[in-house]
């Protein structure tokens, strides 16, 4: 099966908010501030968060077949030249049909060739929600390191959640 990633635009909208939808539904406990702002933006307010990210220093790309849109990958980066040096990677969500397909590394790989191009950017940083192990083995796998754990970092459905922060150079 053949897929292509690209940067996501405002035309992308409805795909991409029913992506989001899913991955609310799905893991509500892993979905971070960042999506939560795409979710209540709704479908009359998506299309111009779309179009705003890039003057925020932020990039959605998205895993097409020619089924259409079926996995994505967020970074962002602070426009400070304090960290700019930095990209923090969210909201990285597969079609659950779709994860024995290299989806997810597909997009990671895209997102390191980026960095790699981008002078500015010798670090990707994640979080990961200490529950969630097929994404702590998923990015041990491609390289990430951890390096710390915030104890309660995030709290949705009556309980705390632990995250760890994980990175590798670029």
């Amino acid at each position: 099966m053949e897929f292509k990633v690209v940067q996501l635009t405002p035309k992308d909208y409805r795909e991409y908010l029913t992506l989001r939808k899913e991955s609310e539904i799905e893991f509500p406990q892993y979905v971070g501030p960042s999506a939560e702002r795409e979710l209540l933006a709704g479908e009359d307010n998506i299309a111009s968060i779309l179009e705003s990210y890039p003057e925020e220093g932020t990039r959605v790309f998205g895993a097409f077949n020619n089924e259409g849109l079926v996995g994505v990958l967020a970074l962002s980066r602070r426009l400070s030249p304090k960290f700019k040096h930095r990209a923090f990677i969210w909201g990285m969500y597969i079609y659950k049909s779709y994860r024995q397909s290299n989806v997810g590394a597909l997009l990671l790989d895209y997102v390191k060739v980026w960095a790699a191009s981008n002078k500015e950017v010798n670090v990707l940083w994640l979080q990961v929600t200490e529950t969630n192990q097929p994404a702590i083995s998923f990015y041990k796998k491609h390289g990430f390191i951890t390096y710390g754990t915030e104890p309660m970092a995030l709290f949705t459905q009556d309980e705390y959640h632990d995250v760890h922060y994980m990175q590798i150079m670029a």
